[in-house]
């Protein structure tokens, strides 16, 4: 960041007014290029990062059809059929595809159960519809880190913050640089950093354009400053679990798979129980032709 840059700042009460005219505009009838224009009149976007370490794992799972099997990494990995993304996710925008995962928190040791609640439309809205019974295959893949990855990290969210002590130890540490390196600006940076961790941890989405500035927010930091990813608290998770994620680039460049597993996923009123049933270490060549083995009968629950 350079000195110029800060000069311009706008003043705080002109960031919040501009905070307040992106939030309360009806985003279903303003285009994607517009918005990003407009998002720039704060004229300083932030990207604070954090590295995913060597030997480090990511988790990412999908949803099986019945009777479906996945036989490659292309099934289980980012998607390939650009042309049907005709949505905004939390992170892409349309016709865009990331890498959507999830990594050990220090309250969800095992991210398959942050994968289970994100993908999972049973599990996801349990707040909604009540669900008493469900039975269905779930396949994960687990990606060893090869080397240390650079990504952006949202951790401004206040309840992230209150909910994690990962966020917040993130949260205090670029906290006590920004206010010893920019300490005239410190609050009108503040501001744009809630602004935009605020719209990842946004909970209530009703169509997919509720997360038009958090995809731009992303595109920014991917596409326009070339980091590899982002980080940000888990929202299915009240924030306890991390999501990653990643550019395809990035994937095939720091990213090695190194067991793909099917699960049941079975759930009898408050009772849900995820039951190992197949995996795989033999992929095949360039990873396209998994050989799938049996697992001996073995389960355990999914912990509220």
């Amino acid at each position: 960041m350079e000195k110029q840059e800060f000069t311009e700042l706008p003043s705080l009460e002109e960031i919040k007014s501009l905070i307040a005219e992106y939030e309360n505009a009806d985003l279903e009838n303003v285009s994607f290029n517009k918005l990003s224009v407009q998002l720039r009149k704060l004229k300083w976007i932030p990207f604070l990062t954090a590295k995913l370490h060597q030997g480090f794992h990511i988790e990412r799972a999908r949803i099986n059809r019945p009777d479906e099997i996945f036989y490659t990494e292309k099934d289980i990995s980012y998607r390939n059929d650009y042309e049907n993304i005709k949505t905004y996710g939390r992170a892409n925008v349309k016709h865009n595809s990331l890498f959507y995962g999830a990594i050990e928190s220090d309250v969800i040791k095992h991210p398959r159960l942050i994968n289970l609640i994100e993908t999972s439309q049973i599990f996801r809205n349990l707040d909604k519809v009540k669900v008493d019974k469900a039975d269905f295959i779930m396949t994960l893949g687990k990606w060893r880190i090869k080397q240390d990855i650079e990504v952006v990290e949202m951790v401004f969210n206040e309840n992230s913050i209150k909910n994690s002590k990962d966020v917040k130890k993130s949260y205090e540490e670029h906290l006590e640089r920004l206010t010893k390196e920019h300490p005239k600006n410190l609050e009108q940076f503040k501001l744009i950093l809630e602004f935009f961790s605020n719209q990842f941890a946004k909970k209530e989405i009703e169509k997919d354009t509720d997360y038009m500035i958090s995809a731009a927010y992303a595109d920014f930091a991917m596409t326009w400053n070339n980091f590899h990813g982002l980080k940000y608290p888990s929202v299915k998770s009240d924030y306890q679990g991390h999501n990653i994620v990643l550019t395809p680039a990035a994937v095939e460049q720091f990213l090695e798979l190194e067991i793909a597993a099917m699960f049941r996923v079975t759930k009898d009123g408050e009772n849900s129980v995820i039951s190992p049933i197949k995996h795989s270490t033999d992929f095949g060549p360039l990873n396209c032709k998994f050989k799938w083995v049996d697992y001996k009968p073995q389960q355990f629950k999914v912990e509220k």
